[in-house]
């Protein structure tokens, strides 16, 4: 793995705040390492540690210091080493004796390291801090993302009060535990379950809430503990519980013991996190072992290395890492009980250095969007997964659709009486509509009429915005082609998926008009939305292109799948779908984001024919309608930031020159001082879509592997790739198939493919990068 080593992020000085943290990823936990002031601290994350108000909420954080000071007047250096997944940080005194602290996580078991290492004896302080120590309001302020922007899609604009609920603390002699046991009287599942007008069928729902209690304990060898005090930090106060070593060595091992889980009693929580710290009191080595194994697969798997040699001043040597960078950020969730969230993962820090706010209520807990997963956001830190090869990484981003199924499937009953699922856009982690997306009943700004029909939400940008789970559906049967995963445990989803749209869609126009169908016997998609910015729409042509897509590769699967009843129906809804929308005259014709909508705004629903739904590609006819359609969109396909998609679709069409430059400008350094941890522009930092929608962007103009349903397909190589960029890389294609390859100035070198007999499927090699096949 020499091509990792110059990925390595490494500082010759300490940090002036959290904002220029270092991600430390393993397992399913995130840390923000940084040292300030002599001192070592850390934020702790981990998915799944909801609370009441559904926001997903830090661990706490960790204060280390030493004592003789070791980093005063020494030479500094803090390196995040990708190839073990560690942080090593080092200081060498003008003695020339030397200190390192390595931090590190366990892939296997949720457990924190922090091991010291000195030339020279040294005594160690290390304090648990939290600014949860006492119930927080969250007041109703005027100004949006403001104090409620970490539980915005809940709570925002509330005119009740909103908490942010106290953690427990116990003091031991030689460890502190921390927890938080969410209160279920309180949660927001309750109040949806009342807001949303499903009493009646509480009891088949479920809560993934229930009972929830998740948090941990932190203890050390010849730990003791020394006292509490309080402080301030970003403008938040907190409270720190203090552990001392008793005497001065050269040797010394913090660990962080975590667990989450929905236990009946506290009892039945304790006891596996006891398990867990008796297990980890023995040696590390084992553990450090089994560490190093799993981050050398993880890279063996996949890598993409550009202008190798060329060095931080060479753009695309600088994106290339930031791809490998933003990879090794995505593996903080290989096991996580929930979606890596778009909006900052588990690597969010303080507010006040991502856009100035502070003071009582700002917390690091802050993130904008808070408690809900925005579907159009959260796509793109999946899709990207296929190519690298990493589908363990997956299946943590489909758990909200497999897991919220009951809610999604009982809810479309109790409200139309129909079946199929309905996932909202604005899902919340109960896989029912945010609370302040379906709109309150109380006065105020986010007002629910009273006469609005329960089940539909009061928000227009994303009121008739189901078109998610068809998208996730689609994910869920690549994965199946890519890795060939057993595709019963999806296929409930995807049938509930689908038959939602023939269902609903039959039911709204007799409704409206005593019949099923038009007159022409196609289905009425209406009311619709056309994403976010195209409320009302009609026949949305990316719902279009879904359902498509769909039911292609639904019909082209086994027979044995499906009953005849099941591919029958499969069969008429495919009839039975409108054409996509299109203006123009037979010479200009252009796709239109919906029928009675032109182009407006920059999210492009027109353009989801070409991706996600790849039913038009290079190599194929009428490829010109999806670039007269890109051209239609004016400005906007020249957009780069969070998860704006001109930079795929470039690829996709086969826009070398375009491509590189908005693929450029996706994945440049960022603003903070780790250069992966991209802006919050619309979203909050460090934002993930941005990286995520990236990743996409590189893989699409190295390799494209776009099929008709039921057929193998052709692996196109180089369609959109610069002849100024050399790279080296390992992607991988469906069918279990990966490629491996070298292009050098300007010319494919060679490609080796993965079983050998899919090498008659690879185009694009003669005629080197001018061939677009």
């Amino acid at each position: 793995m020499n091509w990792l080593d110059p990925y390595n992020v490494c500082w010759e000085s300490q940090s002036a705040n959290a904002g220029e943290s270092m991600p430390v990823s393993g397992g399913d936990i995130g840390l923000n390492l940084w040292v300030e002031n002599d001192e070592v601290l850390f934020y702790i994350a981990r998915p799944g540690c909801r609370d009441e108000n559904g926001a997903l909420l830090k661990l706490g954080r960790v204060r280390l210091a030493l004592s003789p000071n070791p980093f005063r007047n020494a030479q500094f250096s803090q390196e995040l080493r990708l190839r073990d997944g560690s942080v090593v940080i080092s200081s060498t005194a003008s003695d020339g004796k030397s200190t390192r602290v390595k931090v590190w996580i366990e892939v296997h078991r949720p457990v924190i390291h922090v091991d010291v290492s000195s030339d020279a004896p040294v005594a160690v302080s290390a304090a648990y801090e939290t600014w949860r120590s006492e119930d927080i309001e969250l007041p109703n302020d005027p100004i949006k993302f403001a104090r409620r922007a970490m539980c915005q899609l809940n709570y925002a604009q509330y005119p009740g009060k909103v908490f942010l609920r106290r953690d427990s603390i116990h003091v031991n002699p030689d460890h502190i535990r921390f927890f938080h046991r969410v209160d279920n009287r309180q949660d927001c599942f309750a109040f949806q379950i009342e807001q949303q007008q499903l009493q009646d069928i509480r009891d088949t729902l479920v809560n993934p809430l229930a009972n929830l209690t998740w948090g941990g304990a932190m203890t050390g060898d010849d730990l003791a503990y020394s006292g509490c005090g309080e402080g301030e930090y970003a403008g938040c106060a907190f409270k720190h519980w203090t552990y001392k070593s008793q005497d001065a060595a050269c040797a010394h091992r913090l660990r962080i013991c975590l667990h989450t889980d929905n236990c009946p009693t506290q009892a039945d929580w304790d006891a596996p996190l006891n398990a867990l710290m008796h297990a980890t009191a023995g040696s590390d080595t084992e553990s450090w072992e089994s560490n190093c194994k799993w981050w050398t697969g993880f890279w063996n798997r996949s890598r993409m290395v550009i202008n190798p040699g060329r060095g931080e001043a060479d753009a695309g040597w600088r994106i290339g890492r930031n791809y490998q960078l933003f990879r090794y950020m995505l593996a903080s969730n290989v096991h996580g009980r929930e979606p890596t969230l778009f909006n900052g993962g588990l690597f969010t820090f303080d507010p006040l250095f991502v856009n100035g706010r502070h003071g009582p209520g700002y917390t690091p807990d802050h993130r904008q969007w808070g408690a809900g997963l925005t579907a159009q956001n959260q796509r793109m830190l999946v899709w990207p997964l296929l190519k690298t090869g990493d589908f363990d990484l997956i299946e943590p981003g489909l758990r909200l659709y497999l897991d919220g199924l009951p809610n999604a499937t009982a809810r479309v009953r109790h409200y139309w009486h129909h079946d199929g699922c309905c996932f909202t856009e604005q899902t919340a982690i109960t896989a029912l509509p945010g609370a302040g997306v379906y709109g309150f009943h109380e006065e105020g700004a986010r007002h629910r009429p009273p006469d609005l029909e329960p089940g539909v939400q009061v928000n227009p940008a994303v009121k008739y915005i189901y078109d998610s789970q068809l998208e996730y559906a689609w994910l869920m049967l690549r994965l199946h082609q890519f890795s060939g995963s057993d595709l019963r445990s999806y296929l409930a989803f995807i049938e509930q998926a689908v038959i939602f749209y023939d269902d609903h869609y039959r039911y709204r126009c007799m409704q409206r008009t005593g019949t099923e169908l038009d007159p022409q016997g196609k289905l009425v998609i209406e009311p619709s939305n056309a994403l976010e910015s195209h409320p009302d729409a009609r026949n949305p042509t990316s719902v279009i292109a879904a359902l498509q897509r769909l039911l292609g590769e639904l019909l082209a699967l086994p027979a044995s799948t499906f009953s005849a009843e099941k591919l029958s129906r499969w069969q008429r809804l495919r009839d039975a779908l409108p054409a996509m929308p299109t203006a123009g005259n037979p010479s200009s014709t252009y796709l239109k984001p919906a029928e009675n909508y032109d182009h407006t705004s920059w999210h492009c629903p027109e353009m989801y024919p070409l991706y996600p739904y790849e039913l038009f590609g290079l190599g194929w006819p009428d490829l010109d309608l999806m670039k007269r359609t890109s051209l239609a969109t004016g400005e906007d396909r020249l957009k780069t930031a969070a998860w704006l998609q001109g930079n795929i679709h470039a690829a996709r069409l086969g826009d070398a020159a375009l491509a590189q430059d908005l693929n450029t400008k996706k994945l440049e350094n960022g603003p903070y001082r780790f250069p992966a941890f991209w802006p919050h522009d619309i979203d909050w930092a460090p934002d993930h879509n941005w990286g995520g929608c990236g990743m996409i962007g590189l893989q699409e103009m190295l390799m494209q592997t776009h099929s008709l349903p039921g057929e193998t397909g052709l692996i196109r190589m180089f369609p959109a790739w610069p002849g100024d960029w050399d790279v080296d890389f390992k992607l991988y294609a469906p069918h279990q198939t990966t490629v491996e390859g070298l292009f050098r100035n300007g010319q494919p070198v060679h490609v080796t493919v993965t079983p050998q007999e899919r090498r008659k499927d690879i185009v694009g090699m003669s005629g080197g990068i001018g061939n677009r096949d």
